[in-house]
């Protein structure tokens, strides 16, 4: 009995490991082309990143980018500096965040609609419908592609990939019919897209900033919020206008 057992068992070692060596290769396979598809559809993502690290230290250094300081845990002791300088003057409403070089158009969009927001975000970021205008008291949000896929066309598909690395004091500026609107960072969360409670107004002028997380994938949602810390001269009236807001969705897009 012995005999045939020694085979037979030689026989399941055999198949085993051959079971073992071809799910190995198999999943080292599977890992290669998984790799390969994710830094072909990932690769102007990762490019920003690998490049921010590159630049960041000479920001930090200067502490500005383009002319704009990019933080100040007190404002007031650089607005005569900030003042003093010439407004840049662009021809449409216009984000601009030096700390992550993000410059971009800001597109004011008339509906909620998830399809109508993807679209408009191709070119730029996306003013939520109904909610607060730059420089107005509530919450003005802001919404853009963190990554895409780069052949669907569009500039600004990677325009917040480096959003998560704005910290408090950090610097935003909105340009804005004329005007420069410069907010502070005073926080950011991760949301589910089921909490759309991010989109309720403020009795003060705030500015969210929100994007998918984690990279490469719409699961969550980071927010970004801000204060309005500086205006341009403004009649009150404007201050005092109510905006007529949208139901809130159910989700949020992206």
């Amino acid at each position: 009995m012995d005999y045939y057992q020694v085979p037979i068992r030689a026989q399941r070692i055999r198949r085993v490991r051959s079971t073992v060596v071809e799910t190995a290769k198999f999943l080292a396979l599977f890992l290669f082309f998984f790799t390969l598809s994710a830094l072909v559809v990932m690769g102007p993502t990762l490019y920003a990143k690998i490049s921010y690290y590159v630049t960041a230290g000479s920001i930090e250094k200067t502490g500005t980018n383009k002319g704009l300081p990019v933080s100040s845990p007190d404002y007031a002791s650089i607005a005569p500096t900030v003042t003093a300088r010439a407004i840049p003057q662009y021809p449409e409403p216009t984000l601009v965040i030096p700390k992550i070089s993000v410059e971009a158009p800001i597109i004011l969009m008339e509906t909620t609609d998830n399809k109508s927001i993807l679209d408009a975000i191709q070119n730029g970021v996306a003013h939520y419908a109904g909610t607060a205008l730059p420089g107005r008291v509530g919450n003005a949000f802001i919404t853009g592609h963190s990554s895409y896929y780069w052949w669907s066309g569009g500039k600004y598909n990677q325009v917040f990939a480096l959003l998560e690395h704005l910290q408090p004091d950090d610097l935003i500026y909105v340009y804005y019919e004329g005007g420069e609107y410069v907010y502070q960072v005073q926080d950011s969360i991760v949301v589910k897209p089921t909490q759309t409670e991010v989109l309720n107004q403020t009795p003060t002028p705030t500015l969210s900033l929100m994007t998918c997380v984690p990279i490469g994938t719409n699961l969550n949602r980071l927010i970004v919020r801000a204060e309005l810390i500086s205006t341009p001269p403004i009649d009150q009236h404007q201050f005092d206008q109510f905006i007529d807001i949208p139901p809130i969705p159910t989700f949020l897009p992206l």
